[in-house]
Protein backbone atom coordinates (compact mmCIF):
# COMPACT_ATOMS: atom_id res chain seq x y z
CA UNK A 1 0.00 0.00 0.00
CA UNK A 2 1.08 3.64 -1.00
CA UNK A 3 1.55 6.30 1.14
CA UNK A 4 -1.07 7.90 -0.53
CA UNK A 5 -3.35 4.98 -0.29
CA UNK A 6 -2.81 5.27 3.20
CA UNK A 7 -4.01 8.79 4.20
CA UNK A 8 -6.99 8.32 1.80
CA UNK A 9 -7.63 5.26 3.83
CA UNK A 10 -7.23 7.01 6.91
CA UNK A 11 -8.95 9.86 6.07
CA UNK A 12 -12.53 7.57 5.02
CA UNK A 13 -11.74 6.24 8.58
CA UNK A 14 -11.48 9.04 10.26
CA UNK A 15 -14.94 10.18 8.94
CA UNK A 16 -16.16 6.75 10.28
CA UNK A 17 -15.20 6.33 14.10
CA UNK A 18 -17.12 7.30 17.16
CA UNK A 19 -15.88 10.42 19.33
CA UNK A 20 -14.26 9.03 21.44
CA UNK A 21 -11.81 7.10 19.12
CA UNK A 22 -11.43 10.60 17.04
CA UNK A 23 -9.79 12.25 20.50
CA UNK A 24 -7.45 9.06 21.10
CA UNK A 25 -6.37 9.68 17.56
CA UNK A 26 -5.69 13.26 17.91
CA UNK A 27 -3.96 12.92 20.99
CA UNK A 28 -1.89 10.94 19.52
CA UNK A 29 -1.11 13.23 16.56
CA UNK A 30 -0.32 16.05 18.87
CA UNK A 31 1.61 14.19 20.76
CA UNK A 32 3.88 12.84 18.12
CA UNK A 33 4.24 16.29 16.23
CA UNK A 34 5.40 17.82 20.02
CA UNK A 35 8.22 15.41 20.20
CA UNK A 36 9.28 15.61 16.70
CA UNK A 37 9.49 19.39 17.53
CA UNK A 38 11.19 19.30 20.74
CA UNK A 39 13.61 16.73 19.07
CA UNK A 40 14.59 19.16 16.64
CA UNK A 41 15.25 22.40 19.38
CA UNK A 42 16.95 20.11 21.38
CA UNK A 43 19.53 19.34 18.38
CA UNK A 44 19.65 23.53 17.42
CA UNK A 45 20.54 23.65 20.80
CA UNK A 46 23.10 21.26 20.78
CA UNK A 47 24.46 22.94 17.46
CA UNK A 48 24.64 26.74 19.37
CA UNK A 49 28.34 27.44 20.59
CA UNK A 50 28.87 27.39 24.66
CA UNK A 51 30.06 30.59 26.00
CA UNK A 52 33.25 29.53 28.23
CA UNK A 53 32.41 32.34 30.62
CA UNK A 54 29.02 31.04 31.26
CA UNK A 55 29.19 28.95 34.86
CA UNK A 56 26.62 26.90 36.48
CA UNK A 57 24.72 28.06 39.04
CA UNK A 58 23.60 26.26 42.51
CA UNK A 59 20.52 26.45 43.55
CA UNK A 60 21.27 29.06 46.26
CA UNK A 61 23.23 31.20 43.69
CA UNK A 62 20.22 31.40 41.68
CA UNK A 63 17.38 31.78 44.35
CA UNK A 64 19.53 34.84 45.21
CA UNK A 65 19.87 36.30 42.15
CA UNK A 66 16.28 35.79 41.70
CA UNK A 67 15.75 37.75 45.19
CA UNK A 68 18.04 40.26 43.89
CA UNK A 69 15.89 41.02 40.43
CA UNK A 70 12.71 41.27 42.32
CA UNK A 71 14.52 43.66 44.71
CA UNK A 72 15.63 45.51 41.84
CA UNK A 73 11.77 45.31 40.21
CA UNK A 74 10.32 46.50 43.46
CA UNK A 75 12.70 50.04 43.67
CA UNK A 76 12.34 50.96 39.95
CA UNK A 77 15.31 50.03 38.72
CA UNK A 78 14.32 48.85 35.76
CA UNK A 79 13.56 49.88 32.03
CA UNK A 80 10.11 49.28 30.13
CA UNK A 81 10.40 46.92 27.03
CA UNK A 82 9.80 51.17 24.83
CA UNK A 83 12.66 52.00 26.80
CA UNK A 84 14.76 49.21 25.30
CA UNK A 85 13.38 49.18 21.77
CA UNK A 86 14.56 52.72 22.20
CA UNK A 87 18.00 52.31 23.88
CA UNK A 88 18.94 49.34 20.77
CA UNK A 89 17.84 51.44 17.82
CA UNK A 90 21.04 52.86 18.78
CA UNK A 91 23.76 49.99 19.29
Amino acid sequence: MSIQQIKAALHNRIDEVDESFLRVIYAMVETYIKEQEDSALNEMLKELPVNKEWKELTEEQLAERLDKSIAQYKNGEYITLEELKEKSKKW
